[in-house]
């Protein structure tokens, strides 16, 4: 029996330290390249020296990140430059066109304007050969509001007013006023003096 209990506290012996073993192998340092190095060093006597760098090559240094920042600021700026012209010249194109395309319109809306006014021009002369006066000025009064600032026109509704006036006695004070302003307006028509004569019971 007392062989027996030796053995068993051998047994224990053995595992202990299996276990003892395998504590230290999970807690192992990690070993880098730094530490090696100084373990290295350590065991061979010496010590860990760092050169440091001269004021020459610190100035070295120096200056080659300022002119790499310095070509890369000239290369943004370049860029930018490059972009603002390609803008610019793109912006001043777009414009161009939207000038083109509105004077077109302006003048497609002008020919039809101009084709509207036409046919109640065309009404108006009709009545006015019928010396019906009131449905001529009707009619030139519509073209009127489609062009005002037509001469052709003008003058035909201010012809109305004048017959009318100096037939019906009606509208003489409407075409005085408008041939007061076309003179004005435009001097150097002579048959506007014409019908101020016709409208001289308004003068």
């Amino acid at each position: 029996m007392a062989g027996g209990g030796s053995i068993q506290g051998m047994r224990t012996s053995l595992s202990n330290n299996k276990r003892l073993l395998r504590k230290k192998s999970l807690f192992r340092p990690e070993r880098t390249f730094l530490s090696l190095k100084s373990e290295y060093i350590k065991s061979a006597g010496g010590e860990i020296v760092l050169k440091k760098a001269t004021k020459a090559q610190l100035r070295t240094i120096r200056l080659k990140i300022i002119k790499e920042r310095e070509r890369k600021f000239y290369t943004i700026c370049i860029t930018l430059l490059v972009l603002l012209s390609i803008i610019g010249l793109v912006t001043y194109n777009v414009s161009q066109n939207n000038n083109v395309t509105k004077a077109d319109v302006e003048k497609i809306q002008l020919k039809d304007k101009a084709e509207r006014s036409l046919v109640y021009i065309l009404k108006g002369d009709n009545w006015l050969k019928e010396r019906s006066w009131h449905n001529a000025i009707f009619e030139y009064e519509i073209a009127n509001k489609i062009l005002p600032n037509d001469y052709v026109i003008n003058h035909r509704l201010a012809n109305a007013y004048s017959l009318r006036c100096e037939n019906e006695f009606k509208d003489c004070l409407k075409g005085k006023k408008l041939v007061d302003r076309l003179i004005k307006q435009f001097p150097q028509k002579t048959e506007l003096l014409e019908l101020r004569e016709r409208l001289e019971y308004e003068y």
